[in-house]
């Protein structure tokens, strides 16, 4: 009996020191991008599976790390849910649940199946070439959710984010798995050194790539980002919007004579862009003769049952929409209640109805401009679905209001993942939020102007011009799931 006691408390304390392990994993992504903590969490992880025997021993293993990482690197989505006087604060603790319960899934499933391959080398091409697919699998199953996947954590890391143009985000992860996961295999020091190789491979190529690239602009186009930074607290407020109104059109007229293109954040105004005319015209004097204004807005798709969208407005001097787009990736519980028939909850966001959703990514047209591919709020997270393959774009536009999640590292992930998006597509994006942050970004990633978290202001800036389609603008996701399948032909042909 004592045994058997003793036996199930070593269970647990290794259970809890890889919660602890996966939440200290947290901190390699933004705003601290910590990635050194990697080598020593991923291969304690690995060392974990590779001892493994039972398939339910390395489920639950990579389930805690797995629930340990999801809970603390996502916490700050508890913020949205206290804005509205914290009527929403008793979910929290399902939040953090559900945000334990996925990304535990997502660790822990494909470890389960780790365990058929050899101890060592073998188990750890598999473990990774897994997990790499089953990122992919939380990219789009059940509307996805393709937050702080393990690549991200090379985002502020320009030279090998540069790699991201070749095999995107996935292929990231699975490098990152492979390479901080074998110091679990010592003192077989062969895969190590290969491995740090590579990695110095990687940042040689990148580090190249951005010393040779032409950085060229748009001739005749000047953007001008506005940043009003209105509390969510006051956004939705019917006697604060006049006054949030009021400070947009005064941000975007102030010294705007070179400016042909001011941008606004998502859902910027508070009434029906193409419904309300009388306020719509009061936009034409946001922009100067002949200059555009391109701004997130609520749409009426039927006033008739009041159904609306989260929309992206191109609009002239006249104040006329010269094209408009659909937000189409809608955020559960934030925009709709899944399953409303059966679930007696309401969405986070005061609308009386849930958003229609758009048909998917498109590209519109923009006077005086490149066509520009607009994508609101977290559409921009989604690795290879951001572009319209057969109209590119010359630009991408992300308009969102982070203002839900507060001073925490919530949009600080948010702006590293659009970042990703520019080097993946060779394209620049310019991304306008509401509290910040604001930035334009080449695309090689790089920052060409921005303004912080919190700061109420805006951006005069240059529009970079686009490079050529990328090899991951052309093949997606095939390039990264090609890699890991052939990993998972040769462990299937190793084990016999």
């Amino acid at each position: 009996m004592k045994k058997m006691i003793s036996k199930c408390v070593s269970r647990m304390g290794l259970f809890l020191l890889l919660f602890v392990v996966g939440a200290i994993s947290s901190f390699a992504f933004a705003p601290y991008y910590a990635v050194w903590v990697l080598p020593i969490t991923l291969s304690f992880l690995f060392w974990s599976l590779n001892t493994a025997i039972l398939k339910k021993q390395a489920f639950t293993r990579a389930f805690c790390f797995g629930a340990g990482l999801g809970i603390f690197s996502t916490a700050w989505i508890s913020n949205a849910l206290m804005i509205d006087n914290g009527s929403f604060a008793l979910f929290i603790p399902l939040v953090w649940l559900g945000m334990g319960l996925l990304f535990g899934l997502f660790f822990g499933i494909p470890a389960l199946f780790c365990v058929f391959a050899k101890k060592g080398l073998s188990r750890l091409f598999l473990w990774a070439a897994l997990f790499t697919i089953f990122e992919w699998i939380r990219s789009w199953i059940f509307t996805g959710f393709p937050w702080n996947l393990m690549g991200s954590v090379w985002e502020n890391t320009l030279p090998i984010l540069q790699s991201v143009s070749v095999w995107g985000v996935y292929g990231l992860s699975l490098m990152t798995l492979l390479t901080c996961s074998v110091f679990a295999l010592w003192p077989n020091k062969k895969p190590i050194i290969l491995f740090v190789l590579i990695w110095g491979v990687l940042f040689g190529l990148g580090a190249w790539r951005l010393y040779d690239a032409p950085r060229t602009e748009v001739w005749g186009t000047r953007l001008r980002l506005v940043q009003p930074n209105i509390p969510q607290t006051l956004k939705w407020n019917p006697m604060e919007a006049e006054a949030s109104f009021s400070k947009l059109l005064r941000l975007s007229k102030k010294d705007n004579k070179d400016i042909t293109h001011v941008i606004w954040p998502e859902s910027a105004v508070p009434f029906l862009v193409n419904w309300d005319e009388a306020n719509r015209i009061r936009l034409m004097s946001a922009v100067r003769q002949g200059g555009t204004l391109l701004m997130g807005g609520l749409r009426a798709v039927n006033p008739t049952d009041r159904s609306i969208a989260n929309s992206f407005f191109v609009l002239d001097d006249l104040a006329t929409i010269v094209s408009y787009y659909d937000k189409a990736h809608l955020v559960p519980f934030g925009e709709y209640v899944p399953l409303r028939g059966l679930l007696p909850l309401e969405k986070v966001v005061p609308i009386e109805s849930d958003f229609v959703s758009g048909q998917g990514v498109k590209t519109i047209p923009v006077p005086k401009a490149p066509t520009v591919g607009p994508l609101v709020c977290y559409e921009v997270i989604f690795s290879g679905q951001v572009v319209d393959k057969d109209h590119r774009p010359g630009w991408l536009v992300n308009v969102t209001n982070d203002g839900w999640y507060g001073i925490s590292a919530g949009p600080y992930q948010h702006l590293g993942m659009a970042r990703m998006r520019a080097v993946e597509e060779g394209l620049p994006l310019v991304r306008v939020a509401n509290t910040g942050i604001s930035a334009v970004f080449n695309g090689y990633g790089e920052i060409i102007a921005s303004l912080p978290l919190g700061a109420e202001g805006v951006i005069d800036t240059i529009l970079p011009t686009a490079l050529n389609p990328t090899v991951y603008a052309h093949y997606g996701v095939y390039i990264p799931m090609g890699i890991c399948g052939l990993i998972l032909i040769f462990c299937l042909f190793r084990r016999k």
